[in-house]
């Protein structure tokens, strides 16, 4: 990247924080530092499987790594709470594939509940909907990357969000993440924003991972919704006891573990999405021992909790 170029990238990322901190001069900002605090963080070792009709084919370790975390930040108004997960694919162990996505989400907790949030999400443009379109994927001597940025601001009964999509060099990987936020932030700068109103009286349901950490922490489970994007989805947990992973976890959690089932789909309907959880019981913040889903028909992937 040129020093032409790179000022440019630079001086979009200003701009995008300079209108964020107004727009939210009485809120919630991505200005304010969102580290320190009690809290939760996990590292993960990414294993993938390849099925055929449900069928497993060839099984790989350590084919990427990924990061979680949960803290809760102390202010004069009130608590934050900063959530965030990032995955990512490590091309050396994974066939060439430079894949990576990460949403971080500030949610300003009040007796009530919510009273406001903002999330920030970058992923990889994926278009690979088969195994055959995956393979030809592989080993990609593409010069340039698609991804798409999210970036929305929350409110009580109401939520602004912007899409963005651009391109990157295909030698920037997860180790670049920082210049890859700050190109993401650049492209939302002339993405349009789009207003959504709910029904007067309704409260506006609270982003993905929020919405996913407050049903951890009920002792059964249950429903909940979601906001993302300006569309509405609907989420289900069921917890059970687990033995034999309160016994494979023993090194990194203090008490039983539980195995959560899970289930999410888009409120107006479509295909469910299936996934499972391994959570300590008793955590105060209860980030996944181990996350298993399925995100596309040929693929299931496993994120396990290292030391």
């Amino acid at each position: 990247m040129t020093r032409r170029a790179w000022a440019r990238l630079a001086a979009g990322a200003a701009l995008l924080a300079a209108a964020r901190s107004k727009a939210h001069a009485d809120g919630l900002s991505w200005d304010t530092p969102a580290r320190g605090g009690p809290g939760t963080e996990r590292k993960y070792r990414v294993d993938a499987q390849v099925v055929l009709f449900s069928v497993p084919l060839v099984r790989r370790s350590g084919v990427g790594a990924a990061t979680a975390a949960w803290r809760e930040l102390s202010e004069a108004d009130g608590t934050t709470r900063v959530l965030e997960f990032a995955a990512y694919s490590l091309p050396e162990r994974a066939a060439g594939l430079n894949r990576l996505g990460f949403i971080e989400e500030r949610i300003k907790l009040a007796e009530a509940g919510m009273a406001e949030a903002i999330y920030f999400g970058l992923m990889t443009a994926s278009a690979e909907e088969s195994a055959e379109e995956a393979r030809k994927a592989l080993h990609s001597t593409a010069s340039q990357v698609a991804y798409t940025a999210v970036d929305a601001h929350i409110q009580s009964h109401s939520m602004e969000t912007a899409t963005a999509h651009f391109t990157a060099p295909s030698a920037l990987s997860a180790r670049h993440r920082t210049q890859l936020e700050q190109m993401a932030r650049q492209a939302l700068t002339a993405a349009p924003r789009k207003s959504v109103d709910l029904s007067p009286g309704v409260q506006t349901p609270p982003p993905f991972l929020e919405a996913l950490a407050e049903l951890l922490r009920q002792p059964n489970g249950g429903e909940g919704r979601y906001i993302y994007n300006g569309r509405l989805y609907r989420l289900w947990l069921r917890r059970a006891a687990d033995p034999k992973a309160s016994e494979h976890f023993r090194g990194l959690a203090s008490g039983a573990v539980i195995a959560v089932t899970g289930k999410l789909q888009r409120a107006a309907g479509g295909k469910p999405i299936d996934f499972r959880l391994w959570v300590e019981e008793s955590a105060a913040h209860p980030v996944p021992l181990r996350i298993e889903y399925q995100p596309k028909s040929y693929l299931r992937l496993a994120f396990e909790a290292e030391a």
